[in-house]
């Protein structure tokens, strides 16, 4: 079977609530919301990417647990492909609860991986690559990523790249083999010792020939090609929760790179397509359409 997308990383389940601002510790509360939904970087990107209408392909491990059916069940719900993903008795998905700010939206995360089967490189089968037009991995399953990303350069496919945090060698890593790296400012300081997001850049782009980006939530983002810095200014919405605004940016960004639009046309997408999601509760709540978003372009 062929996929426009193939997606590889952290498999999460949310656990999403809105705390009142203020309760007795020890008794028992009513809250406004709790949501369970899937969650993690890849996971929402792939489900962003398929409900803009990518065949998307989820890559990784699923239990016999009622976390497992979880997330199964959540990605089949955005339309994305399970029929790739290996089985694990045992495996339990990453869980995290997400505690929404009632006032700013911003999310606090707690999250555990007791558990968690990562993907490796000895279950990578090479011919996935052979039938894909994009590689999309998080910064999490990080041996099963770098081979993925490997062979996708070997084979000469395209790859974005969500790179949050992690271990410095191996960032540096997915960072040469990547052909689109996008990154929050706090992972660019890490890696490039800057402070500021142009310099951060110019600084990585010495490290990688890859196209990147670097996202600071409602300061907007920044990305460089050929080098040109280009600006994206954030969307001003009524924010209702933050949870999974990185991720549908990449997610809009990958659509975007594949319908052949410009690097400027993809950041101004994709922070649109953030922007939307950021005014649900929940990360997977609500993905807009193509034309939902080109509309809230031109009307903004």
């Amino acid at each position: 079977m062929t996929f426009d997308v193939l997606v590889s990383g952290l498999n999460v389940i949310d656990l999403l609530v809105t705390l009142p601002e203020q309760y007795t510790q020890g008794n028992k509360h009513e809250v406004d919301n709790i949501i369970i939904q899937g969650g993690a970087p890849a996971g929402n990107g792939a489900c962003g990417m398929a409900t803009l209408g990518l065949s998307t392909a989820f890559l990784g491990y699923l239990g016999e647990n009622a976390q497992s059916n979880i997330a199964r069940n959540e990605l089949k719900r955005c339309g994305v492909d399970t029929s790739l993903m290996l089985s694990e008795p045992s495996m339990v998905p990453a869980t995290a609860l997400v505690q929404v700010d009632a006032k700013s939206g911003e999310r606090t995360v707690f999250y555990t991986t007791n558990g968690y089967r990562a993907l490796s490189k000895a279950d990578i089968d090479p011919l996935w690559l052979d039938n894909t037009k994009l590689l999309y991995v998080d910064g999490y399953d990080v041996d099963g990523n770098i081979a993925l990303l490997e062979l996708a350069k070997l084979k000469g496919i395209p790859s974005v790249i969500d790179m949050e945090a992690g271990n410095l060698t191996q960032l540096k890593t997915m960072l040469k083999l990547g052909s689109h790296v996008i990154l929050p400012l706090e992972a660019a300081q890490f890696i490039s010792k800057e402070q500021d997001p142009e310099n951060c850049l110019r600084t990585l782009s010495k490290l990688t020939d890859a196209l990147l980006i670097v996202t600071d939530g409602a300061n907007g983002s920044w990305g460089l090609q050929q080098g040109e810095i280009h600006y994206q200014p954030c969307f001003e919405v009524a924010v209702v929760d933050t949870t999974g605004c990185g991720d549908a940016y990449h997610a809009a960004y990958a659509y975007s790179l594949l319908q052949g639009d410009a690097l400027p046309e993809r950041m101004i997408f994709a922070s649109a397509f953030a922007a939307i999601v950021a005014t649900y509760f929940g990360g997977r709540t609500y993905f807009p359409s193509p034309s939902d978003v080109k509309s809230f372009i031109k009307n903004y």
